[in-house]
């Protein structure tokens, strides 16, 4: 699966497939989290883009959350 920012040329560094969302982490810490769904297939339709601040603060919280589950 290929998605590309319209406005934006910067390096994609992860795709990673979650089944019906596709999470995309670029070189400039940003994400994007993109719905498989071939009827709308542009990002901005169904899309969630979290810039790199938002980025870290997620990973952070998922790292607490998993630490609590051990």
């Amino acid at each position: 699966m290929e998605h590309a920012r319209s406005s934006e040329n910067i390096p994609l560094l992860h795709e990673l497939d979650l089944g019906q969302h596709t999470l995309l982490q670029y070189e400039d810490g940003t994400i994007d989290l993109v719905a498989n769904d071939e009827d709308t297939p542009y990002l901005a339709e169904n899309a969630l883009r979290l810039d790199s601040d938002e980025t870290y603060r997620l990973y952070v919280s998922l790292q607490e959350q998993f630490r609590h589950h051990d």
